[in-house]
């Protein structure tokens, strides 16, 4: 056995310094500080509410159906919340909603657009083109069709059968439609300026019930049938 004699014994490793046993405690007791300063005051808020897309809406008719208020603190904004807050505004299609640090909250909307009305009890009805009614109006708006349904909405059937034909249609036909008539989806019909009538049945085929429909109408006559579209008949 080697003797130790005169040779230096290591020992046992150092103690680290005194001032790491508090330096983390430290630095985390002061992230947790920050981040309560930041959440429960407005020295990180709220300061201003960028609305893009709105045609009809204004800025502030969305700020307020979105309940933003300046000041609050961005870490309480929740993106989510808004979101379903704007959705169920009448005329907003779709929203998206982002925060732009330090102090933005952005919302983008996408308005209705009205592409018929509706004589309901209420009164008349702007309807887009998903068949959703969004807003009332006191005359038949003179430049737009009417929808003709049991009972309006995205998840009816006809409705949807109805806003699918009219929405098929190239422009020039569209803007002589005065009614899109659906009692059911198998059966729709278009009535059009001059009295005349289209028999369109179901919604199979339509973009070529819709192609052929143009050429049709240059021949005289009040009744146009594109059920079949493969023996288009005019009477």
């Amino acid at each position: 056995m080697r003797s130790t004699r005169g040779r230096p014994v290591r020992g046992g490793a150092a103690a680290p310094p005194k001032w790491r046993r508090w330096a983390l405690p430290a630095v985390l007791a002061a992230v947790t500080a920050v981040a309560l300063v930041l959440y429960f005051t407005p020295l990180l808020g709220v300061r201003s509410v960028q609305v893009v897309g709105n045609a009809t809406l204004g800025q502030d008719q969305v700020v307020q159906a979105a309940g933003i208020e300046l000041g609050t603190p961005m870490l309480q904004v929740d993106v989510d919340q808004i979101h379903d807050r704007l959705q169920v505004v009448p005329k907003i299609a779709a929203v998206q909603v982002s925060l732009s640090w330090p102090s933005t909250v952005q919302v983008q909307v996408t308005e209705r657009v009205p592409v018929a009305f509706l004589v309901a009890r209420n009164g008349i009805q702007l309807v887009d083109a998903g068949g959703v009614p969004f807003e009332a109006v006191p005359d038949r708006p003179a430049d737009l069709p009417e929808l003709r349904v049991r009972e309006a909405s995205q998840n009816d059937a006809a409705t949807r059968a109805a806003m699918t034909v009219l929405m098929a249609l190239s422009q020039p036909v569209r803007a002589d439609v005065t009614a899109v008539i659906a009692e059911n989806p198998k059966d729709i019909r278009l009535t059009l300026k001059g009295d005349r009538e289209v028999h369109w049945g179901t919604l199979e085929e339509t973009p070529r019930k819709a192609a052929i429909l143009p050429p049709l109408l240059t021949r005289p006559g009040d009744v146009y049938d594109v059920t079949t579209p493969a023996l288009p008949t005019v009477a």
